[in-house]
């Protein structure tokens, strides 16, 4: 039967899936019988007489499913350190099942003895101990410093003096033990023997870690070094009942460990194997029991604690201690002195490390915030604290990869250090800002902050390339009192320098305080609106050239307050963008477009208008942009080509995401434009790689129409190169006649602005709408 259960089980475990488990669950269920059965014996033998063999057919039993418990995990394993661990404990259980056959010959031929034992059984359990060991000292350990080794090495030793006291005390204790008989004195080594085995388990446990041999499996063998001593505790328990023997008895506990650990090593391979997650090395996800039971350093203080309580109750029963065990607890004091001291030295540096960690940016080696702010709040002499953010660093992310923004950094940071001087601190703040504190110097602060933003003029070296970056930088000067609120003000200045792009360094002032707090109100305010719906789409005809017929309009976003006071764009565009909720009314303006697209074309058929809608930059970096489109789309059941998504240059110069989004759009079927083209980086490439239909020239273009030729020249080639890439160009800002007719002569055919119409409601295109309609008509 055993036989069988071993094949069934190797055999499942070269299936994927719950069969290696189940089978490995048989074995298990196996020995548990065999162990119950073995109780049954045990407990009708103290009430009536059996034959002495009978005891031993579950000890055989038993060995057996250990011998073949191991051979199915050998079989299993999928790593070789494993298969010899195995096959090697495997052999340890042979000698333990030969020994267990032997003794029960020794018990049925063996009489007038108090222990019916011959010595070649004893050698057959010294050769299964020791073949324990040595496949115990086999399993492969994780790389270590020696600072852990050595750590280990004393937490051994530890535990070794105190087994070495116990077992001491267990040879002087024992009443067994008959200086001239060999049987006996091997039976105490073996006992010993065994203990060791049982703290060889527990050490490799910590040394091993999460490796070829489960954990589990090496905890569910631990507990064999006790049964050992149990057998010698039962031996003068079980003498009124001869045909009761201790190593019968304990033989299938020791049986059943052996196949739980192999279980144990199955389901812990066929876990790794069916989901390709190891155990977490670092003790993460774990609860605190699983910690402490995973670390091995708890293993000498409890070895102290036994030895400890042992030592008092052999003092308290005789009233004195043996010379061996006052030796053994001197050493045991030196080691534990040592142990002490070495976790001392590692803590401290532990302390240093943490407290280094705590004050210091993982990334660049800098200082943190942390350490910026609390050096900042201990000054109170007159300091200037300058800010520096690199300029478009998302977009290098974006395009380039986060390794490669994670080099700029580094590369950045190392040079402000070199740059600002051993006088200076600084520090990496947070995203793509650094700070640096310097002592105050009215007259060279400004310079000072140019030219920390100027070292960014030369390019970084990055993976052996050469990438240009600039910053922008926000300065703040103060003594005493100001001291604390410096890089506040100095973050202040370097935002609002970002969104002027007046200078590459900013002084703060008080007036920075009265933009930013009115910022924060226009913010409020904002929200507020979208609520109450105080925001309104007008539309601004689009129109062909020369005739002005209309063919397209713009959505264009207007803001009136309940109070009745207008606010213009240009000053909660910004605002919006900054706080993201450019998103929210982004997604607003879409949907009122799109719902008035649809009106449109159910009232006027064919002649209803395209509409072109303006989307954010920071509308592009939103992955769910092209679902939400595609969902408002369907919806309002309006074809993609009826939309037009207008985009702006510099919100996909950089590419990445928001190139990205576009491809998605253009999937989709909407209509794409560059809006403003020639305000922002103006470079021709974008117009190969960016996947645009129209191309919107601004109006610093148009503007010079109908003037010099040399005014007129960019107007002209832009038309030519649209041409060329087959894009539709449409003329913005357009207000006089005479520019609308220069733009029809250099090939122009869509112009927009305030000489054919200015942005109106949707009633008053529908009234064009219907005028034109009626002049068809007639």
């Amino acid at each position: 039967m055993v036989v069988a259960l071993a094949n069934g089980a190797a055999l499942a475990v070269q299936r994927p899936g719950g069969a290696g488990r189940s089978a490995a669950s048989r074995v298990v269920a196996f020995a548990a019988a065999v162990l119950a059965v073995s109780v049954l014996l045990t407990v009708a033998g103290l009430f009536v007489s059996l034959p002495a063999w009978s005891v031993w057919v579950p000890a055989g039993l038993s060995a057996l499913a250990a011998v073949s418990g191991c051979a199915v995990a050998g079989r299993a394993a999928r790593r070789s350190p494993a298969r010899r661990f195995w096959r090697g404990l495997g052999v340890a259980a042979a000698f333990m099942t030969t020994g267990a056959f032997s003794q029960a010959y020794d018990s049925a031929t063996v009489t007038g003895e108090s222990l019916p034992v011959r010595l070649p059984t004893m050698l057959l359990y010294l050769a299964a101990v020791g073949t324990a060991v040595s496949a115990l000292f086999r399993v492969p350990g994780r790389r270590q410093s020696w600072r852990v080794r050595f750590t280990m090495t004393v937490d051994v030793a530890i535990v070794a003096v105190a087994a070495g006291i116990a077992a001491s005390q267990f040879v002087r204790s024992s009443r067994l033990l008959v200086p001239d008989s060999p049987v006996l004195a091997a039976l105490n080594l073996i006992v010993l023997a065994t203990a060791c085995a049982a703290v060889v388990a527990v050490i490799r446990v910590g040394l091993t870690g999460h490796g070829p041999v489960d954990r589990s499996a090496l905890w569910w063998l631990t507990p064999i070094g006790i049964v050992s001593p149990l057998t010698m505790a039962l031996i003068p328990l079980l003498r009124p009942w001869p045909h009761l023997n201790a190593s019968a008895l304990t033989m299938p506990v020791i049986g059943l460990l052996f196949v739980l650990a192999a279980r144990a090593q199955l389901t812990g391979d066929t876990r790794s194997v069916a989901t390709g997650v190891a155990e977490p090395a670092d003790g993460t996800a774990v609860s605190w029991w699983r910690v402490l039971w995973r670390s091995v350093s708890v293993v000498p203080y409890a070895a102290i604690l036994v030895t400890a309580a042992l030592l008092t109750v052999v003092a308290l029963r005789t009233g004195h201690l043996q010379a061996g065990a006052v030796v053994g607890s001197v050493v045991l004091t030196l080691l534990v002195l040592v142990r002490q001291l070495v976790a001392l030295f590692d803590n401290t540096m532990l302390m240093d490390r943490l407290a280094y960690q705590v004050n210091h940016d993982e990334l660049t080696g800098l200082a943190n915030r942390r350490l910026f702010a609390s050096l900042l709040a201990d000054h109170d002499g007159p300091l200037t604290v300058t800010v520096l953010g690199l300029d478009r660093f998302a977009a290098i992310n974006d395009s380039l990869g986060t390794a490669t923004g994670d080099q700029v950094l580094t590369a950045a940071g190392e040079r402000l250090r070199h740059m600002a001087g051993a006088a200076a601190v600084v520090a990496r703040l947070g995203g793509d800002e650094f700070g640096v504190l310097l002592p105050a110097d009215t007259d060279t602060d400004t310079d000072s902050a140019a030219e920390l933003a100027a070292v960014f003029d030369e390019p970084l070296q990055v993976d052996g390339h050469d990438l240009l970056v600039s910053a922008t930088a926000g300065y703040a000067t103060g003594a005493d009192g100001d001291v604390p609120d410096l890089l506040r003000r100095a973050e202040l200045a370097l935002h609002l320098g970002k969104q002027r792009r007046t200078s590459r360094a900013v002084r703060y002032d008080a007036s920075l305080e009265t933009v930013a707090e009115r910022d924060a109100t226009l913010a409020a305010q904002i929200r507020h609106g979208l609520r109450a719906g105080e925001f309104r789409v007008l539309y601004q005809p689009i129109v062909t050239l020369p005739a002005g017929r209309l063919v397209a309009v713009e959505a264009l976003v207007r803001w009136q307050r309940a109070d009745g006071a207008t606010v213009s764009p240009a000053q909660f565009i910004p605002i919006a963008e900054r706080t993201g909720q450019i998103i929210d009314l982004g997604a607003w303006i879409f949907e009122t477009a799109c719902a008035q697209a649809a009106v449109w074309r159910r009232r006027h058929g064919a002649a209803a208008p395209l509409v072109s809608v303006n989307v954010s930059a920071r509308q592009l970096l939103d992955p769910t942009l092209p679902a939400q489109v595609a969902e408002v789309l369907h919806r309002h059941e309006l074809p993609a080509d009826a939309i037009t998504v207008e985009i702006t240059e510099t919100a996909v110069f950089g590419g990445g995401a928001a190139l990205d989004t576009l491809h998605a759009l253009r999937e989709i079927g909407v209509v794409l434009a560059l809006d403003d083209f020639g305000t922002g980086h103006s470079s021709l490439s974008l117009l190969r790689t960016c996947p645009v239909d129209v191309l919107k020239v601004d109006k610093s273009f148009v503007d010079g129409v109908a003037g010099s030729a040399q005014q007129e020249a960019v107007a002209a080639a832009l038309i030519s190169i649209a041409d060329t890439l087959g894009l539709r160009t449409v003329a913005e800002g357009v207000e006089t006649a005479r520019q609308a007719e220069r733009l029809h002569e250099l090939g122009y055919r869509y112009a927009q602005g305030f000489h054919f119409a200015r942005p109106q409601p949707a009633t008053d295109i529908d009234a064009l709408l219907q005028q034109r309609a009626g002049a068809i008509a007639s």
